[in-house]
C-alpha cells in the first residue's frame, strides 16, 4: 500500500544544471581486498568528491550502523569504537537528543522514538548466511516498520532525497526543503547500491570551501549513477559531511572541524570472530524459571542447526560453538511434541541465547511446504554563506527486539508462526 503524496511545493531541477558537473577521476587505491578508494574533482564547479567502493560479497567485510547507546558523536569516534577501517556520518537527525529522522536500528535493535515517515528512504542491511552482507535502499512511499523488515536485520539508516531508484535519476527535488537543500551546491553524503546488491558506494562530498562549493542533489545523483549505482539515497550533509578512513579524516568537513551527528554507518575489514548459540527446550513459557529447574524442560530433544550440525539436548540445554555470524536457526524435534523451529542473529564473538517453548502435540503431515520459511538473503552564491552546523533540523522522528538473552527475562524468539505470517506480509525494498 502507498502512502498518500506529500503535499509540497515540488521544483523541478533544470538538467542543464547537472549537466554542468562533469567530474574526473584524480587518484585511487586499494587500501583493503573488497574496499576501493577513489577522489573525483571537478575544477569547473569546483568540486571535490570523495567515493569508497565497498564489495558486499566478501565475508571479510562487515557492516555497521550506530547504536541507539553510541549516539551524539563525531564520525572520527564512532570509528575507533568499532575499530572500523571506513566510517561515514548517517542520516539527518534532530540536534536535541540526537534523534535520527525516521527509522534507525543498530545491533539489530530499532532506536526507540524512531519511525518510518512518508518522506524518508530507508537503507537496511544484514548478514546472508555468513559469507556476505546484504543489502537494499527502500523508497519514501513504501511504508518499512520492524515488522516489515527481513529477518536478521541489524542496521537501518533512513535519508532524504532519493537520488537514483531502479536505475533512473529521480528528476524532481523539493528545492525549499529546508534540511536538505537539495537545489543548491553544498557538502553532501550518499550511499549506493548495485543492481545486484554485490557493490555499495559510499560517498562524501566536500562544500563551502573555496576549493569545492559541494554539488546539488542532482549532480550527486548522476555522480553515483554513473559509478553504476542502481538505487541511491543522500544522508545528512553540511556540516555533518564527514569520512573517516583508518581513524583520520579522508575529506575536510565544512566546518574545519567533525560534527557530533545521530548515527553513522560504518565499514571493517577482517575475519569475523565465531559465535555461539545455547539455551534451553522449554515445557513453560517461563524461560527464566526453566533455565533454573530441569524438572521444567524437555530432555533429549534433537537440535539441528542450519548447517546441518545436531545434537541431543540432555538434561533439556543445547550448545553451539563456531557459528559464522548471521541469523541463525535451529530446528527442534521430540516425540509427543510439535516441531519447533526458532532464530536469532549470532553476532560475532559473543554467545547468543536462543532458548525453545515446546508444546505438547503431533506434527500434521507434511504438505510439501517446508518447516523452515526463514529468508536468509540482498540564485545562491555556492561559496557564501550557509547555515550552522549540517543542514539545518527543525522537526521529528519504534522498538523491536529485545538484545537481551532470554535467560535474562524476557522476551522469547519469533516462533513459526510469526516466520511464516512475515513471510507473507513482508514488502520488499527496490533491491532485496
Amino acid at each position: 500500500m502507498l502512502r498518500p503524496m506529500r503535499i509540497a511545493a515540488i521544483s523541478l531541477v533544470v538538467m542543464s544544471a547537472t549537466a554542468s558537473a562533469a567530474p574526473t577521476l584524480q587518484s585511487q587505491s586499494d587500501p583493503y581486498p573488497g574496499i576501493h578508494r577513489e577522489v573525483w574533482v571537478d575544477s569547473a564547479i569546483p568540486a571535490r568528491i570523495h567515493l569508497i567502493r565497498i564489495d558486499l560479497t566478501s565475508a571479510e567485510i562487515a557492516v555497521y550502523a550506530t547504536k541507539e547507546s553510541d549516539s551524539g558523536i563525531t564520525t572520527s569516534e564512532l570509528s575507533d569504537l568499532l575499530n572500523a577501517q571506513v566510517a561515514i556520518n548517517g542520516g539527518p537527525f534532530q540536534v536535541s537528543g540526537f534523534r535520527p529522522r525516521g527509522l534507525a536500528m543498530g545491533d539489530s535493535t530499532a532506536w526507540t522514538m524512531t519511525a518510518d515517515t512518508p518522506d524518508m528512504a530507508v537503507l537496511h542491511f544484514r548478514r546472508g548466511g555468513g559469507e556476505r552482507t546484504l543489502a537494499a535502499i527502500v523508497p519514501p512511499e513504501t511504508p518499512v516498520d520492524t515488522s516489515t523488515l527481513p529477518a536478521g536485520t541489524e542496521g537501518v539508516i533512513s535519508g532524504r532525497p532519493l537520488l537514483v531508484r531502479n536505475g533512473n535519476l529521480e528528476t524532481s527535488f523539493d528545492c525549499n526543503d529546508s534540511v536538505t537543500f537539495p537545489c543548491t551546491r553544498g557538502p553532501r553524503t550518499a550511499v549506493g547500491l548495485s543492481a545486484d546488491g554485490n557493490t555499495m558506494w559510499l560517498t562524501v562530498v566536500n562544500g563551502w570551501q573555496a576549493a569545492s562549493h559541494g554539488l546539488t542533489a542532482p549532480e550527486l545523483a548522476a555522480f553515483l549513477r554513473g559509478r553504476g549505482a542502481f538505487n541511491a539515497v543522500a544522508f545528512d550533509g553540511g556540516a555533518s559531511s564527514t569520512l573517516v578512513i583508518n581513524g583520520a579524516l579522508g575529506n575536510t568537513p565544512s566546518d574545519g572541524v567533525e560534527r557530533t551527528v545521530a548515527n553513522h554507518l560504518a565499514i571493517k575489514y577482517g575475519a569475523l570472530p565465531k559465535g555461539e548459540m545455547i539455551g534451553f527446550i522449554c515445557a513453560t513459557a517461563d524461560i527464566p524459571a526453566c533455565g533454573q529447574d530441569s524438572s521444567l524442560r524437555v530432555d533429549n530433544a534433537r537440535v539441528t542447526l542450519d548447517d546441518g550440525r545436531f545434537m541431543t539436548a540432555a538434561n533439556g540445554y543445547y550448545g553451539f560453538s563456531g557459528i559464522t555470524p548471521r541469523l541463525a536457526c535451529i530446528t527442534v524435534k521430540k516425540t509427543g511434541y510439535l516441531t519447533k523451529v526458532q532464530c536469532r542473529p549470532v553476532k560475532s564473538g559473543l554467545q547468543t541465547y536462543n532458548s525453545v517453548i515446546m508444546e505438547q502435540g503431533m506434527d500434521q503431515p507434511d504438505a510439501g511446504v517446508p518447516d523452515a520459511a526463514v529468508d536468509v538473503d540482498a540564485s545562491t552564491d555556492d561559496g557564501g554563506t550557509r547555515p550552522d552546523g549540517g543542514f539545518p533540523e527543525y522537526g521529528g522522528g519504534g522498538g523491536c527486539c529485545d538484545a537481551q538473552g532470554d535467560l535474562g527475562g524476557a522476551r522469547t524468539s519469533l516462533l513459526v508462526g510469526a516466520l511464516v505470517a512475515w513471510r507473507m506480509r513482508r514488502r520488499r525494498g527496490t533491491k532485496g
